[in-house]
């Protein structure tokens, strides 16, 4: 076959590639569960919050509290047997609680601390690496019926703060750098 500007085609260049069969989707989960330990598992999350795009200073503090719960629950602790009992135990750590040299720590880098392997554990779960996450369930807030600008002031009572004068002690103003009564 010759074209117009005087070249030969071959087969390969008008034949068409063979469409693709379109995979079959599968409503099925895979049934391969990933048997990390918590080592692997803090490797995992790490990894996911790179690929997120986290800042490298939050990496590097999420790195060391995960550091904690390896130290604590062990490196070669597999997760599927972490218990709540164990991220208790966590939670109320020395390593959690006090620096290195025995301070205490503050309640922000605490509460950091555990809420950083709670979210490694939920990321485990989204893996499918746990059946469930084994975090206790937070007391829910009570909800407020009436905004704060309508409630009522609970213990502060003007009379007990501010008593009233005697009507027979008149008001005295005195100055400061003197302490003699002023006069009109």
């Amino acid at each position: 076959m010759t074209t117009t500007n005087g070249q030969i085609t071959t087969d390969a260049q008008t034949t068409k590639p063979a469409a693709k069969k379109p995979k079959s989707k599968s409503s099925k989960k895979p049934a391969i569960k990933p048997t990390w330990t918590l080592t692997e598992c803090a490797l995992a999350y790490l990894e996911s919050l790179k690929v997120a795009r986290k800042s490298e200073s939050t990496v590097n503090a999420y790195a060391a509290d995960l550091d904690l719960a390896t130290e604590v629950l062990g490196t070669e602790t597999p997760i599927a047997q972490i218990t709540l009992a164990d991220v208790e135990r966590f939670n109320a750590s020395e390593p959690v609680l006090r620096t290195k040299s025995g301070r205490d720590k503050a309640m922000p880098t605490i509460e950091r601390s555990r809420r950083v392997l709670r979210l490694a554990l939920v990321f485990a779960e989204q893996q499918g690496a746990l059946e469930s996450a084994p975090i206790a369930e937070k007391p829910k807030r009570a909800k407020k019926d009436v905004p704060l600008s309508q409630r009522e002031v609970v213990g502060n009572d003007d009379a007990k703060l501010y008593p009233t004068a005697d009507p027979s002690d008149p008001a005295q103003i005195t100055y400061a750098s003197t302490g003699e009564p002023v006069t009109e």
